[in-house]
């Protein structure tokens, strides 16, 4: 007999999907399923920053290319691949401690998104600036850069989940309301 999926509420108007009916077992197979939503796309973008930066430290000539002329006037490209491979491998790593640990590198991970948005975007601008002809660079680097700013948003509500600066915590020392002081008349 084919399982079907019930939905529970969750809030006003909302719901969430039902996976089992062990409460246990069905927030464990939610949890996995937002892992695979979430860090999986992370480890992906940070295992193609690596990759990219170790070829830019090989000893080829990439930056030679006529695609990232305008990219070669800003950094050099031993230093974009140092950049590229140390800040992809501490993305990594926060996601092997995220995934070990629990929720505590959410700000790492929300700010790897951030920096590898900027960079994704960063050469596909470059690649646009050395047009015409535009390359299928451009197209490749900037979904990279959009794939950077959605993970960026879900590392985001992991740090909201957290309280990773406490807002919630401090809102339930003072009272509860407001996070703003009473005091004021």
């Amino acid at each position: 007999m084919p399982h079907r999926t019930q939905t529970a509420p969750i809030g006003k108007g909302k719901r969430m999907l039902v996976y089992d009916p062990d409460p246990a077992i069905n927030e464990r197979i939610r949890r996995a399923v937002r892992y695979g939503q979430t860090r999986w796309a992370e480890i992906w973008l940070s295992l193609i920053a690596v990759a990219v930066g170790l070829v830019l430290i090989a000893p080829t000539n990439t930056f030679g290319n006529e695609s990232f002329r305008v990219i070669a006037t800003v950094i050099s490209e031993w230093k974009a691949g140092a950049l590229c491979l140390f800040f992809g491998c501490v993305r990594l790593l926060a996601l092997w401690v995220n995934g070990r640990r629990g929720r505590e590198t959410s700000l790492i991970r929300t700010l790897g998104c951030l920096g590898g948005f900027v960079f994704w975007l960063a050469i596909a601008l470059g690649f646009l600036l050395t047009a015409p002809p535009i390359t299928t660079g451009v197209a490749v680097y900037t979904i990279l850069a959009f794939a950077e700013l959605h993970a960026s948003g879900r590392a985001a509500s992991d740090m909201a989940a957290e309280d990773t600066f406490g807002f919630r915590a401090r809102r339930r020392q003072n009272g509860g309301g407001s996070s703003r002081s009473s005091s004021a008349v």
